[in-house]
């Protein structure tokens, strides 16, 4: 439910990249009290179909929420997602090497017990 609302007034109030909304604004707004509830509501709609337009984002001090409403902010906002994907990925075939690494090392300090 609060998904529909915020994209709603995403449409209406927050078209392209310089109308953006800071994330504390936009969960004074709907009253939501952290930052991942609300991260969580703009990925809920993201992923959701019947939410056809496309909500890009900025991150840091000067960054918030927006409807994208040109060919480059849709690009960045996709190209910003896969990289963030591919270093979530990275991460963790690393963990898993190390899980690994520790497996033998496990394995070692086992047969000296």
């Amino acid at each position: 439910m609060r998904e529909k609302l915020v994209y709603e007034y995403l449409c209406k109030n927050h078209l392209g990249k310089a109308n953006l909304i800071k994330n504390k604004d936009l969960r004074k707004i709907f009253s939501v009290n952290s930052d991942k509830t609300m991260r969580k509501i703009i990925q809920n709609i993201r992923e959701d179909k019947q939410y056809p337009k496309l909500i890009g984002s900025v991150s840091g001090i000067s960054g918030g929420f927006y409807i994208c409403t040109t060919k480059e902010e849709v690009e960045e906002t996709i190209n910003n997602t896969k990289h963030r994907a591919n270093q979530m990925f990275r991460t963790t075939k690393i963990m898993e090497w190390k899980s690994k690494l520790g497996g033998i090392l496990w394995k070692k300090k086992q047969k000296e017990i």
